[in-house]
């Protein structure tokens, strides 16, 4: 095989930015009998009144958005099988080129010729995250890397999809093809002394490139980790409702009113960057997500159906607001607990909870979460006492945001 083994950046590991500190800051808003006054809140600089945000995009913004919505209909590996517990790596697709970091260079001009609208990747394996150099005869772990693409039609999906595999096939002499019973119009290949299976699956208007490792070359566990897949992964494609080529402009940056729900340090939600600015389904933000494991039960729990995401702030949409405040409590808990310790929530913040993480970098090695009403928040930050007034900051905004439930 010859696929290209670089990690694309995770989402929820993207450094947070330097804030400014200071003393209390007046706070927006009033008190509501029974719960605080948030103007009292230490949020030092930090706005607590909800964002601007844009009423139209550029094309790229516009595109962007349309391939988060295709996120959530490419399924994690986890959701296929639970012993892929470990996500490694997500992103979307806007130009031909990004998608080079998980397909092989000479793809990119396959997908050009075929009239590449949009794709999204997804990758997660049982311990150590795929798309790491192999090594002859055996890997460390089973784990499947996904790329689904989409095309104008079903017809260039179909070329695109037997050019991808013919393309790669040729790169070294000792790749032989494979084929996937259940799937005719499938084109897979592997080279025999490596236990990985590299596939192009048209679907409509989409192809679903699959690899797939195996702790040992046996080729048999290999075509039935991808069929499985395949056998999930086309049953959602067939319920996404894709958004019409040239019309991608009727689509909303925040339909749900999430995204103002979530501190902006300036004050303002900028456009869709292609890792966040966006909101996400469940199953959209599960793809970024590394210990897929332990944080989809949480989630499912809460019954999350909605996660918006900045750079250094995320907000989740609960059933209630129990299930959001107990979201806050089993979030906080998350991980090897010698890796993290809690540290001391925002002053007078109902219920918060914050968190030192050893092993996260340096800029956000504290994370606060907090919740009002069926809304949680969860802030990162570098410094504990920013994060805290960060947090404050955030518990101030969704309760001044409070309106709309």
């Amino acid at each position: 095989m010859n696929w290209n083994t670089r990690v694309a950046t995770a989402l929820l590991v993207v450094l947070a930015t330097a804030a400014a500190g200071g003393c209390a800051a007046e706070v927006q808003g009033t008190s509501v009998s029974s719960e605080i006054d948030v103007r009292a809140l230490d949020t030092g600089k930090f706005p607590t009144t909800p964002p601007k945000i844009a009423s139209r995009l550029d094309d790229l913004g516009y595109a962007r958005l349309e391939a988060a919505r295709l996120a959530d209909a490419v399924l994690s590996p986890h959701e296929v099988d639970p012993k892929y517990s470990v996500g490694a790596s997500a992103r979307v697709h806007t130009d031909a080129q990004s998608v080079a970091q998980y397909l092989a260079e000479p793809a990119i001009p396959v997908l050009q010729n075929h009239g590449f609208v949009l794709g999204f990747s997804t990758g997660s394996a049982e311990d150590v995250p795929p798309l790491t150099d192999p090594a002859a005869g055996v890997r460390q772990r089973d784990g499947l890397t996904v790329t689904v693409s989409r095309f104008p039609d079903a017809a260039a999906a179909k070329a695109a999809a037997a050019e991808l595999d013919a393309v790669d096939l040729g790169l070294n002499p000792e790749n032989a093809p494979v084929g996937l019973p259940k799937y005719p119009d499938a084109r897979a290949h592997w080279r025999p002394a490596f236990p990985t299976l590299g596939s192009t699956t048209p679907h409509g208007n989409y192809v679903i490139s699959v690899l797939a490792e195996a702790r040992t070359a046996d080729i048999d566990r290999l075509v039935d980790a991808t069929q499985k897949y395949l056998a999930a992964e086309v049953a959602e494609l067939d319920k996404f409702s894709a958004t019409p080529i040239g019309k991608f402009n009727t689509l909303h940056q925040d339909p749900d009113g999430l995204l103002v729900r979530v501190i902006q340090d300036k004050g303002v939600v900028p456009a869709p960057d292609g890792q966040g600015e966006v909101v996400l389904t469940l199953r959209g933000y599960l793809n970024y997500v590394q210990d897929q494991a332990g944080r989809l039960p949480v989630l499912r729990k809460a019954g999350v159906d909605r996660i918006a995401v900045t750079p250094n702030a995320f907000g989740f949409r609960a059933t209630d607001d129990a299930a959001a405040a107990r979201f806050v409590t089993e979030s906080a808990e998350l991980g090897n607990a010698a890796d993290r310790r809690a540290v001391d929530p925002p002053v007078d913040v109902p219920s918060a909870a914050c968190v030192q993480d050893y092993v996260a970098p340096k800029e956000a090695q504290f994370r606060c979460f907090v919740s009002y009403r069926r809304y949680a928040a969860l802030v990162l930050g570098g410094r504990l006492w920013e994060t805290q007034q960060r947090a404050a900051a955030q518990y101030a905004l969704l309760a001044n945001e409070s309106g709309e439930r």
